[in-house]
């Protein structure tokens, strides 16, 4: 029965694949997008002690003399989320990191004939639970393998679909990759490749400390089958850390070359950036960043905002050689990886002010970037315009009261 359930599950992912295929409205522009609102996910403290998520549609991120203060507004769920995704133009998919507990999810849209906030479907939790998560397509995956998993030499991957269906799961084998062939791995990222596939970063410092290059895996999403591994001694292992949880460094820039960061990790190497060239087999050897070298500065997560420009989230302390980063991840830039150019982003609050882990998903629109921002200084929490060209942020929305603004998307009516 089991093998039954696995293999519906593959036939699901395969179907939401090919049906959606290569997807250009992760930035999409005010006119392909028709009459929509922007649906926006805060925490904040109820009548209790304890927070709770507050989903609110809203008419625009950009106004500063406009403000919302979320008790009392939108849809009030009794749960925070540790992992928010995009799908589409169609919901917010927020998943929650459970730790020793159930990892749970729920899909959030704007019903069209009400303009309220409104579940799609109900609540779910992942089988297995989830370290990280990503959008291959129209399907929101999440991944748990590593030493979180009950058997070590597959990872768990749930897939869940835009409607009210309950996701599915399969499993993956990870000592199998060409080059590492018993050898298992964490899975860290779950990248769109654009077409059919996504790319993820091989961890196995679990197994041998010392296996610390940067190994990346393209995956097929239908059938969960490796089809590429790219590895490179000038980085170490691509991902980024908050507790126990994973973030891809890794995404596509808009002509298909793929940027491979690694910001965080313990060891000798520095941190920086290489890239895998449209079509390639192999990391491209001229291309290689020490964005360490250049700024001071490790990094934790990274963002695509359009072509070849990146948001990256520094962290606001130097890490001493042959540790791993820690603290607090307050400080941003914006990078244009061709020309290796990086400009810090000016006009947001100090990054000693910037509440820690406050923004989990920032949110591409129109040619700019929205950045929920959450502050310990009273009038400044809310979001943030950012021209990703000049890296000028200007503040827009105010959100009062909130404990982070998590992310914003925009709903089609």
């Amino acid at each position: 029965m089991k093998k039954q359930f696995i293999k519906q599950s593959l036939v699901l992912a395969l179907a939401a694949t090919l049906a959606v295929g290569c997807s250009s409205d992760d930035s999409p522009t005010p006119d392909n997008v028709g009459n929509a609102r922007f649906l926006v996910a805060v925490t904040a403290k109820g009548t209790g002690t304890s927070e709770n998520t507050y989903f609110i549609p809203v008419e625009s991120l950009d106004d500063a003399s406009k403000s919302i203060t979320p008790v009392g507004t939108g849809l009030e769920i009794n749960e925070t989320y540790s992992h928010y995704v995009h799908n589409g133009f169609e919901s917010l998919v927020g998943l929650k990191y459970g730790q020793g507990g159930a990892h749970l999810g729920l899909r959030v849209t704007i019903d069209p004939n009400t303009g309220n906030a409104v579940r799609i479907g109900q609540a779910f939790e992942l089988q297995d639970g989830f370290i990280t998560t990503g959008k291959v397509g129209s399907t929101v995956y999440s991944a748990m393998s590593g030493n979180r998993a009950a058997d070590k030499t597959k990872a768990t991957f749930n897939l869940i679909p835009l409607t009210q269906d309950e996701p599915k799961f399969a499993y993956m084998s990870v000592n199998a990759f060409t080059g590492y062939e018993g050898k298992n791995a964490t899975i860290v990222g779950i990248a769109d490749a654009g077409d059919g596939s996504f790319f993820t970063g091989l961890d196995f410092t679990l197994e041998n400390p010392d296996m610390n290059d940067a190994v990346v895996a393209k995956i097929k999403a239908s059938s969960l089958k490796p089809e590429a591994v790219y590895t490179d001694a000038r980085l170490p292992l691509s991902g980024g850390q908050f507790k126990s949880a994973r973030y891809s460094q890794i995404a596509e820039a808009g002509n298909g070359d793929v940027y491979v960061f690694a910001g965080n990790q313990k060891g000798l190497k520095t941190a920086g950036a290489l890239r895998i060239k449209s079509g390639a087999s192999g990391f491209d050897a001229d291309y290689f960043w020490d964005i360490e070298a250049e700024t001071g500065y490790r990094f934790r997560k990274i963002w695509n905002l359009k072509d070849d420009i990146y948001l990256v989230e520094f962290f606001n302390d130097q890490a001493a050689q042959g540790t791993a980063s820690s603290g607090n991840a307050t400080n941003y830039a914006v990078l244009a990886m061709e020309s290796k150019k990086l400009t810090w982003v000016t006009g947001l609050p100090a990054k000693a002010d910037i509440v820690e882990g406050c923004m989990k998903l920032p949110f591409v629109y129109g040619g700019k970037a929205y950045l929920g921002i959450t502050t310990t200084s009273s009038g400044e929490s809310g979001f943030y315009v950012l021209d990703p060209t000049t890296g000028a942020a200007t503040k827009g929305l105010s959100v009062k009261n909130a404990e982070s603004i998590a992310a914003a998307t925009y709903i089609k009516k």
